[in-house]
Formats: structure tokens, C-alpha cells, sequence
């Protein structure tokens, strides 16, 4: 990896509840479950509520940025939640209408990603919040791997609802594969970003005699992050107490960190799994390995007829790493590495698999690498 040096990679928790909204715990609550787990950034975005003057910046050294997210209350069948990620002012006013939403969102320069878009359900638990405008657009992005949502189907009965609540990691294997399915229809027409939530409440439920805490703010912070990769590193919290300088450290890192998800330089990781630092996924001309970074995951790259690319995956351990053009499998095989040469246009993604706990799961879902003809 010749360009390894350039980049700097963050991870951190985005879609995540306080008692602002339905969440169980404070800012408090949740920056400690942040810390023990080393994230250097969250994403804080209550239900219909913008409290960013009071909450937003440095805090425990983990960069902690307030967005919301948005839908409608009273809507007849529930749905439709969108993540403003970046918004300064609140839009929560506009969530009858998910186009003009996501519209001034996108004034704001700030991003509009679809929340757990996708959900499955059960007669036990009967209420889910799928998206159901898919007529929109302009919109950046979709949560491909809700944490939270996920489980839902596995909730079929009283004793596995328990089972879940206490042993959540044996039952977690990966985004829904509906949600891979219709991510990868959705960026066959344009770029996609896709990003990991938990969608961290931290509730505690009573099922029969047994009260437990689904979803502890510490577990969460440890299993699916988002990882990005900037090409200039976070100032960071200062050591001077001096309020302009922390303003423009936060700033600037606010900006860096959103630029790498418009972008998308980044990936999903399931770090509970193992950690899943040192992921890249890259492209360059074929004909000339020496000729440095070309492309990274998020990146459209246009090749003139004739000529070649090749792509790279480096992982942090053995898996099995899979390859995947327009949805399907192009390469796979359990390795560290693997190169790739492509002639044709298409959409590029990475999977890597991993067995843990008895059983297959997904590990890292990185964003595609988009190939355009020319």
C-alpha cells in the first residue's frame, strides 16, 4: 500500500437515543459507553429534536455531533425516519412531507440517510418503521446495517425474546439481506452511502419476571461503528480551555468527518465481532501499479475503452472476503488480501465474512467503488 500514510481512520457510533427523545440515558450515559469502547466519534440524533447548542462538541475527547432524527408523529402507518446528520437548524416541522424534508436537509448542506429503511417483524412484535417513500430523491444515503432493527425477527417467542435480550451477540449475523438486496438496486442507478447504526435506546423490558436492559449503551458502542478514512487528521480536543479555539477545533473536525461520509470513504464494521481497523478497499490503473491511489470505496472512476483497473481489498485478519460487482459475487476466498482486475463498468463492493461464535457473520460492508465506461 503505497499511499497507507496518507490516510487517517476514525470510527464511531451514528443513530443514537438519549432522554432528549426515547432514549434511557443522558449525554452522559451515553459518551461513557463512547469511551470505553475508544470511538472517536458519535452521532447523537434524538427523535424530533435538535439540541446542538447544548450538547454538541468535545466531550471525554470523542467528537460528539448533533443531529435528529425526523419523522411523522402522526402519520397513520409508522415509517419514514430520516437521519439529518449535519442539520444546524431543526427540520423536524417538515416531516409530513419526506421530499421536502430531505430537500432542506440538503440546504443545510447537512446529509439525508434513510433510517432502517427495511425491518422485519413479528406477532410479538408487531411494530416496526420500515421506509415507505420510495418515490424520493436526493437523498445521500440509507442505514444498511440497523443493529437495533435487526433482531426484530428472531424475536418469535416469549423464551428467544429473552434468550436475545441477554445473549444479543449470538443472534446477530448482518444487514438484512433485503437491505443488501435493495442497496445494491439503488446504487446500479446512482451513489448510495451507506452507513451503520445502533440505534442505541438502552431500554429496559420486562418479559414475564425478568427485567433486563436491551442494548446496553457499552455493548452497542462496541458492535456496529462506522469507519472513516480522511486525508488530514482531526485537530482534536485542546489542551487550552480557550472557548474560540475548542469552537474552531469542532468545526473543523465537524466538517472533516461529514466530508468523509458525503464522500463515501467509508465502511461498516462489526467490531464486536473483532476489531475491524485497517479495512481498505481501493482501485488503481492496472497497467501501472506504481502509479498510487486512483479510486477509494465512495469514489466513481471512469477508464477510457481499453483500458484497466485494478482493485484492492486489505483486511485487518483472515475472512472470507468477497468481491462483488452490481450485487454478485465476482471473487471470493478466505485470505488478507485480494486483487482484482476489472474490464467492465459496474458497481464494486466489498463483503468480509467472519466466523465468530459458532457461526458465519457479517464483519465489513465497505461502500462501492463506482467504474464508468468512457
Amino acid at each position: 500500500m503505497p499511499f497507507d500514510s496518507n490516510l487517517y481512520e476514525y470510527f464511531g457510533n451514528i443513530h443514537m437515543h438519549t432522554t432528549y427523545s426515547d432514549g434511557a440515558g443522558s449525554f452522559d450515559d451515553l459518551i461513557a459507553g463512547a469511551a470505553r469502547a475508544g470511538l472517536d466519534f458519535v452521532f447523537v440524533t434524538d427523535h424530533n429534536v435538535l439540541v446542538r447548542e447544548k450538547e454538541e462538541g468535545y466531550r471525554r475527547g470523542i467528537l460528539t455531533i448533533v443531529g435528529q432524527e425526523v419523522h411523522d408523529e402522526e402519520r397513520a402507518v409508522p415509517g419514514n425516519h430520516l437521519l439529518c446528520l449535519g442539520v444546524e437548524t431543526d427540520v423536524s416541522h417538515l416531516a409530513k412531507d419526506p421530499q421536502t424534508l430531505i430537500d432542506a436537509v440538503n440546504r443545510q448542506d447537512a446529509l439525508p440517510v434513510l433510517a432502517h429503511p427495511i425491518e422485519e417483524y413479528t406477532e410479538l412484535f408487531p411494530r416496526h418503521y420500515p421506509w415507505h417513500s420510495w418515490e424520493v430523491s436526493g437523498y445521500h444515503g440509507i442505514e444498511l446495517w440497523n443493529y437495533m432493527s435487526s433482531f426484530r425477527g428472531f424475536a418469535t417467542t416469549v423464551p428467544r425474546a429473552l434468550l436475545l435480550g441477554l445473549l444479543p451477540y449470538r443472534f446477530s449475523r448482518g444487514p438484512l439481506p433485503a437491505m443488501l438486496e435493495k442497496w445494491d438496486e439503488l446504487t446500479r442507478q446512482r451513489p448510495v452511502v451507506a452507513l451503520g447504526g445502533t440505534d442505541v435506546h438502552a431500554t429496559t423490558y420486562r418479559i414475564g419476571p425478568v427485567s433486563l436492559c436491551f442494548l446496553p449503551y457499552d455493548h452497542c458502542a462496541k458492535a456496529v461503528n462506522t469507519h472513516i478514512l480522511t486525508e488530514t487528521p482531526l485537530w482534536g480536543q485542546p489542551d487550552t480551555g480557550d472557548a474560540d479555539f475548542l469552537h474552531m477545533n469542532v468545526r473543523h473536525d465537524r466538517d472533516l468527518l461529514l466530508n468523509a461520509l458525503r464522500r463515501g470513504h467509508c465502511w461498516v464494521g462489526y467490531d464486536l465481532a473483532g476489531p475491524t481497523k485497517g479495512f481498505l478497499f481501493w482501485a488503481e490503473g492496472a497497467a501501472n501499479s506504481d502509479s498510487g491511489l486512483a479510486a477509494l470505496m465512495g469514489d466513481t472512476i471512469s477508464l477510457p475503452a481499453g483500458q484497466n483497473l485494478r482493485l484492492h481489498i486489505e483486511t485487518p485478519a483472515a475472512e472470507e472476503i468477497r468481491l462483488l460487482r452490481n450485487g454478485r459475487i465476482l471473487s471470493q476466498g478466505r485470505a488478507t488480501s485480494l486483487s482484482y482486475d476489472v474490464r467492465d463498468a459496474g458497481v464494486y463492493r466489498v463483503e468480509v465474512w467472519k466466523h465468530r461464535w459458532g457461526k458465519l457473520r457479517g464483519w465489513i460492508f465497505s461502500n462501492p467503488i463506482y467504474v464508468r465506461r468512457v
